[in-house]
């Protein structure tokens, strides 16, 4: 039976999702910042990038360019959110989703399609119009329709927004000889610019390329991940998608402040904040991990150190001790501006303890879950973190790196 993959991408996410939510805000050049105080674009509108605004521009620059852009923080739990509620609706179409992102996520209707889905591009409106109806009028959506997950998402990173494409045996050379390696999944800046010195600057012509050259300059791991992107195959990246994964191996958090920290107390307290984030996740999953990591950035320096424990953890008290113990391993003292805690070597099966130490650990910390769970993650949490107009709150990245946590995906 000859796959069917829907790729849907919604246009301009962060910025379609404020907009949505703010009818003030509709029809306006619009730019996203992850935080106040920062100076980065992390998304635009339609409207901003129509005027040459797009991702990565600086605040200043987005200015000269257009002096009356908006510009506003992230909303990352709305986000999320939102991301959940799009999930469900493409549940309803077929028990194969995989959201791929914030704002994507590949639907396989190859088993379905013959009887429920007969008319694709049907499907793709009635798609379009169930994520309308759902999360509103502003959102629109792109649809690629291919027989793969790498074309699919090609249609719809190269349809004209707010359309649905399909991938045909009439057309697919076509699209691998016009798409530029910028909308090619993969692909990414240095590799095309070194594919850009041989004259290649579309997938198809690689196919010109001969195989031992190709070998000779990429390896023979890029040389037939190439080849795949040359025919539209499905590539090594996209089919990790498949790959059954028990449960996250680690779980870190890391952060970027826009302004250098030399208070030793302040650093500290941005530490404890990042593990009660990291504790909330792992004790959700019911894990525990073995492995300690910190690290810390300066403008010029950088500093890192671990620690593989006997017996795994997962309570704050723990995690929040060998932090400190790694932080005494710290000598130079430098200015930071980037902090980050990790805890890996993630198990299921870990013992719990008898003694009744830990046992009175866990009794609190389970107080904390209940409270936390419902109320919000800082509802209760220790006095030496920082106050509450300077929590760190947690952040969802756009590429969903922890979706087996957040939205429960296996895969």
């Amino acid at each position: 039976m000859k796959k069917t993959i829907l790729h849907v991408d919604i246009n301009s996410y962060f910025a379609t999702i404020l907009q949505q939510e703010n009818p003030f805000l509709r029809g306006k050049p619009l730019g996203v910042i992850k935080d106040v105080g920062r100076t980065c674009l992390i998304a635009t509108s339609k409207e901003a990038k129509e005027k040459g605004i797009g991702t990565g521009v600086g605040k200043s620059d987005a200015l000269t360019i257009c002096p009356d852009i908006t510009l506003i923080p992230a909303a990352f739990n709305r986000y999320l959110d939102t991301t959940k509620r799009m999930q469900k609706v493409f549940r309803n179409i077929s028990p194969s989703v995989n959201i791929y992102s914030l704002d994507e996520a590949f639907i396989d209707v190859t088993h379905c399609r013959k009887n429920l889905y007969p008319n694709v591009l049907e499907l793709g409106e009635m798609i379009q119009d169930s994520i309308k109806r759902e999360l509103g009028s502003w959102v629109t959506s792109n649809v690629g329709v291919a027989d793969s997950r790498f074309m699919a998402k090609m249609a719809s990173e190269t349809a004209p927004k707010g359309e649905v494409f399909e991938v045909t045996a009439e057309n697919r050379d076509l699209i691998l000889a016009t798409t530029e390696f910028k909308d090619v999944c993969g692909v990414g800046f240095a590799l095309a610019r070194k594919l850009k010195l041989l004259g290649v600057t579309v997938p198809y012509q690689i196919r010109f390329i001969p195989e031992e050259d190709l070998s000779s300059l990429f390896g023979p791991f890029w040389t037939k991940e190439l080849l795949k992107v040359a025919y539209g195959e499905e590539t090594h990246l996209l089919s990790q998608l498949d790959r059954k994964v028990e449960h996250m191996k680690s779980v870190g958090r890391s952060i970027t402040g826009y302004r250098l920290y030399r208070d030793q107390t302040e650093i500290t307290n941005i530490l404890k904040n990042l593990c009660i984030e990291i504790v909330s996740k792992v004790r959700k999953m019911n894990l525990a991990g073995r492995q300690v990591r910190l690290g810390l950035y300066g403008q010029n320096k950088y500093w890192s150190t671990h620690i593989t424990l006997k017996n795994p953890i997962n309570h704050l008290n723990d995690l929040i001790h060998w932090i400190n113990i790694l932080y005494q391993r710290w000598e130079d003292k430098f200015p930071v501006i980037k902090f980050a805690v990790r805890l890996s070597l993630l198990r299921e099966d870990f013992q719990q303890e008898l003694l009744p130490s830990w046992q009175k650990h866990e009794a609190i910390q389970k107080a904390m879950d209940l409270v936390n769970n419902k109320f919000g993650i800082f509802t209760l949490h220790p006095a030496a973190v920082p106050p509450k107009n300077e929590l760190i709150y947690p952040e969802v990245t756009g590429f969903l790196g922890d979706k087996i946590y957040q939205l429960g995906e296996e895969t």
